[in-house]
């Protein structure tokens, strides 16, 4: 008697008219995304990746620091430098999109 006894959704399919999760997750276009949730993403399909990532980015912030104590002028040229191609880079983009 037990073993005939099924779960709501079981007998004729499921029990509502929400389609399956692997064909909603086929409905979602990834160009759609924001960049920051393509990051939030791709963090979560990755996470020893992204917490490489975070810690790569601290230890090259503490390096520029240093840098900026030791040497301020070759830390105040890596500021320009990186603004310009940050300037170019971004200037590109939106040309060519």
């Amino acid at each position: 008697m037990a073993d005939s006894v099924q779960p709501p959704g079981d007998a004729d399919g499921p029990a509502t008219d929400e389609p399956e999760p692997a064909a909603a997750a086929a409905d979602v276009d990834l160009t759609e995304l924001t960049i920051k949730e393509r990051i939030a993403l791709a963090t979560a399909q990755q996470p020893a990746l992204g917490l490489f990532l975070v810690l790569f980015s601290l230890f090259a912030f503490t390096f520029f620091i240093a840098l900026a104590l030791v040497y301020p002028t070759v830390a105040g040229l890596f500021i320009i430098v990186l603004l310009v191609t940050a300037l170019i880079g971004s200037g590109l983009y939106f040309l060519l999109r």
